[in-house]
């Protein structure tokens, strides 16, 4: 773990940068820090945090924040347990950080003592203090904290340590290497004279008189106009010295350059009030920074790239605020209009005009051509320490003749496009921006609003973070209206942003595009190629949250090559994102926007809809025989020209296509109401629930079988209908529901003759294993020997001889049921041949499992165990989850009936975590019989 306190509040875990929350939780956290170990009390953090108006919660927020601090520091700490970093005390709480890979706080103390100790070593030592005071204390967190005497008296440290380390350096000759970081502590300290003086006693002695000399008449000036008093006796008498001491006008090289005070051009608008840090952009942003006063003779350039709205102009002007002291030439900003749909994007010779005019040339000596026009514009610059900020760029050909040559500049970029051209050519830092996270859109919202705004309506709150999404200029247009409207609720934003609301109508103010969500989305998408809006338009259509490249390009009728290409120009413009290799997301308002646009010819939506829906019917069918030979075939047609069917090698490649699309799936079910695609709703649905009967989500298969029996009814009673209803019979059976179960199978005993053979036959075996639920186990056998004979009736190939082997196991597991062991084994071992040869390791599973039963019952216990083993291998195999539970119970039984009695436990405890990782209550059944298992 390690703490950062210079230069902003920074946790990581590894090289990891952890999100500490909410601004009181970041004071919170900073108070804990610079107490180092001491217990600060309740009362002091309740101080440090709220002031002198706390509110009436203040005591409980705090307990909440120390809480949600211990996850951060800890996230696998068990519930109200203290942990190793966050202690509580009688009286208040604790931070120790003596485990902590590094901690700056404790680094300070080191590097001080170290400088005060001397030696040969004390020079080195003064360099490494002076570079790490450089910089500001907790910068983000909040000002009215930082004056408070908790932090103040860190602060006053850390201006007594810049003061002893250059006066250490200065008394041992070495003062050069330290002036530049010491005088940025200056400019946060004006009327600090100890600091200033030994600033004096510094350059004078590296030779460098006249800047010292400079510094004193500043200092001298600001105490007199501000404060009315003139210098202090230390003050006059490094002035004295440096009056006495001769200049150098020998070159310097080697003597870092002191930066003056800001002199140049500064023309950067007003930071976003209430920014919202994120620590990770604000570190990217300061390794840039020290890229500038690295060794590299070349400009920094910085590219902020992200979706419209997403804060790139708020970082870029409050991170350039932030440093502006350390560019003293200047600090200029422009507006390149890359996608205002109002004006052109600024060409760069008008750009370059209007750079070089705010450098003070008259703009009557800027005509020039392009060329000529940049080449003045470097020229002007250079030697110069230069902030550009150019906001709004539309792509790297528009920038690339505004950029400086010159070392110690630094260039933020912004733009919707990635600029991967500047990346690449130019050597840009990349630094995408993507949504808040949900701590930093309620902190947004909060900063906005108020936390009491907030706290009255806890509900709404919610739903306007679920539907803005982390956008912040959506949060920002939602706070907006809250507060300019006093009789509009968060209640009633709420309920304007819902799914069936029209999202982007509620987040839009009447001043302007900048404040318009649509307007500014509409900027992107019209700087889109024909091809890329038309795909863009066409992922409206998919449900997400994922859309894999298959479905785009199914969607879109293209090949995957052609999708591909497409899709890199959509993340290239920011309106879409890859989440891993080759899926991709759209914002939720986003897919709003796109649903709104008119649909094109080129489009043919139900066609895409329907080569969507052919792409998941089909594939799943593909995976459903990779995954398993026993599940219900069904003939689904062809697909629409266009679509992407994909193939499966394995059981393990169909499981992983299943494990990352079953919540699309899902998805798409739940959303399609399109009555010209009723038929492709059924395959999807159908062909789909193996994965559910297999994970177990009993649920989940009742919702999609529940469709599925929907969508063909609603055409014509059909086979289709029949197979939903036996599925939905099997679910309800095996949840205990059973009259359910007889209201959806009991009526087709009366339509037995008019059904295919098969589909006779399927309808028997659900009846008896329906019955075989219900404790109804004569009944149970004598439906699985109708089905049996139906089978046997329609002869051999490997689909029917599964379907025979299937039934001679149920014929076995009935059999055993009703207490006629010998007669299960019988019939369960003339199953196994024929499931072996045909490679249905989940049928074989089945089987040993009726078989261990059988044993078990008999008392041939060393064989029960024997025949479990197999199945589980089997149900392993199959990636099967939910039936390794029934066997590892009935793994238990045996072993208990044996006295293993820890290798029963064992098995239920296997049981138990596998059902919770899928979700059933059931896991605490096993549990509790894993407690009762003796010693």
């Amino acid at each position: 773990m390690r703490f950062q306190v210079f230069g902003g509040l920074r946790v990581r875990r590894g090289e990891t940068a952890l999100e500490v929350g909410p601004r009181h939780r970041h004071t919170v956290l900073a108070a804990l820090l610079v107490a180092q170990g001491r217990v600060l009390s309740t009362s002091d953090l309740v101080d440090l945090v709220w002031g002198d108006d706390p509110p009436p919660t203040a005591v409980n927020q705090l307990h909440r924040h120390v809480g949600n601090l211990r996850r951060l520091l800890e996230p696998d700490l068990p519930p109200r347990s203290a942990g190793s970093w966050l202690h509580s005390a009688p009286s208040g709480y604790r931070l120790d950080t003596s485990a902590a890979a590094e901690n700056d706080l404790t680094r300070f103390d080191d590097l001080l003592a170290r400088v005060r100790a001397g030696g040969p070593d004390a020079p080195a030592h003064c360099r490494e203090l002076a570079e790490l005071v450089r910089r500001p204390l907790l910068t983000g967190l909040d000002p009215a904290a930082l004056v408070r005497p908790h932090f103040a008296a860190l602060e006053r440290a850390r201006r007594a340590a810049a003061t002893e380390a250059v006066t250490a350096a200065t008394e041992a000759g070495d003062a050069a290497p330290l002036l530049a970081a010491v005088y940025e502590v200056t400019r946060s300290a004006p009327f600090d004279e100890p600091l200033h003086a030994a600033m004096v006693r510094g350059l004078t002695s590296v030779g460098r008189r006249a800047e010292a000399l400079s510094l004193f008449e500043a200092v001298r000036q600001r105490l007199a106009e501000e404060l009315g008093v003139g210098p202090s006796a230390a003050l006059r008498a490094a002035q004295q010295e440096a009056l006495r001491e001769p200049d150098v006008t020998a070159p310097r090289a080697s003597v870092p350059t002191v930066p003056p005070l800001p002199t140049g051009p500064d023309n950067l608008p007003l930071p976003v009030a209430g920014f919202t840090e994120r620590p990770h952009l604000t570190d990217a942003l300061a390794n840039a920074l020290g890229r500038v006063a690295g060794p590299a003779s070349t400009v920094v350039i910085t590219a902020i790239s992200g979706m419209g709205g997403v804060g790139k102009t708020a970082l870029a002007v409050y991170w350039a605020h932030q440093v502006a002291e350390r560019f003293p030439d200047g600090r200029l900003y422009l507006n390149l209009r890359g996608f205002d749909p109002g004006s052109p994007p600024v060409d760069p010779a008008e750009a370059l005009t209007m750079l070089l005019v705010a450098l003070g040339e008259p703009a009557e000596n800027t005509g020039e051509d392009l060329p000529l026009r940049a080449a003045r514009f470097r020229a002007s610059v250079a030697g110069r320490r230069l902030l550009l900020v150019l906001d709004n760029a539309r792509d790297a050909d528009q920038v690339r003749w505004l950029l400086p040559g010159s070392p110690g500049c630094l260039v933020l970029i912004t733009s919707r496009t990635r600029m991967s051209s500047l990346v690449v050519r130019d050597g840009a830092l990349a630094v995408p921006v993507d949504r808040l996270a949900p701590a930093q859109a309620r902190e947004l919202l909060a900063t906005r609003l108020g936390p009491d705004r907030l706290a009255a309506e806890p509900a709404a709150v919610e739903a306007v973070l679920a539907a803005c999404g982390g956008l912040p200029l959506a949060l920002s247009i939602a706070a907006a209206r809250v507060a300019l409207s006093p009789g509009l609720t968060l209640s009633d934003v709420a309920a304007e942003l819902a799914p069936d609301g029209d999202r982007l109508a509620a987040l839009g103010l009447d001043d302007g595009p900048d404040t318009d969500l649509r307007s500014v989305f509409a900027w992107s998408y019209q700087a889109l190629s024909p091809d890329a809006a038309r795909l863009f338009r066409l992922l409206a259509l998919h449900p997400g949250p994922e859309i894999s490249l298959a479905s785009a390009a199914s969607t879109a009728g293209l090949s995957v090559e052609r999708t591909q290409a497409l899709a890199r120009d959509l993340r290239e413009a920011n309106m879409l994102t890859e989440h891993s290799c080759d899926r991709y997301a759209l914002h939720d308002l986003l897919r709003a926007y796109a649903v709104d646009l008119p649909a094109e010819a080129v489009d043919d939506r139900p066609a895409a809809l329907g080569r969507l829906l052919d792409h998941y019917a089909h594939s799943a069918a593909a995976a459903n025989n990779a995954v398993s030979t026993r599940h219900e075939h069904y003939a689904l047609g062809p697909a629409l020209p266009g679509t992407v069917v994909l193939a499966f090698d394995d059981r393990a490649a169909g499981m992983a296509w299943y494990g990352a699309e079953y919540r699309t799936i899902l998805t798409l079910l739940r959303s399609v109401a399109d009555e010209e695609q009723l038929r492709r709703i059924w395959n999807v649905a159908f062909t789909s629930r193996l994965y559910t009967s297999q994970q177990g989500w009993a649920q989940d298969e009742i919702e999609i079988l529940r469709i599925a029996l929907g969508a063909p009814a609603r055409v014509s009673p059909s086979d289709e209908v029949v197979l939903a209803r036996l599925g939905l019979a099997r679910v309800y059976a095996q949840s205990g529901h059973h009259a359910h179960a007889d209201a959806q199978i009991l009526p087709l005993l009366s339509e037995l003759p008019a059904l295919p053979t098969e589909l006779q036959a399927s309808v028997q075996r659900s009846i008896g294993w329906v019955r075989g639920r219900q404790g109804r186990h004569r009944e149970a056998l004598q439906h699985a020997r109708e089905a049996l004979a139906l089978f046997q009736a329609l002869g051999h190939d490997e689909h029917n001889d599964n379907n025979i082997a299937r039934e001679l196991n149920a014929v076995g597991w009935y059999h055993a049921l009703l207490g006629e062991y010998e007669e299960a084994i019988r019939h369960c071992e003339q199953a196994l041949p024929v499931l072996r040869a045909n490679g249905n390791r989940r049928g074989e599973a089945a089987t040993w499992d009726s078989i261990g039963y059988a044993h078990h019952n008999l008392g041939r216990y060393r064989q029960a165990l024997e025949c479990y083993e197999q199945a589980l291998d089997g149900y392993r195999f199959a990636a099967d989850e939910y039936n390794q539970t029934e066997v590892l119970e009935h793994l238990a039984d045996t072993h208990l009936a044996l006295g293993h009695h820890a290798e029963a436990r064992a098995a239920l405890h296997r049981a138990a975590d596998l059902l919770t990782a899928l979700g059933h209550s059931a896991a605490d059944v096993l549990r509790a019989k894993a407690a009762a298992v003796p010693d």
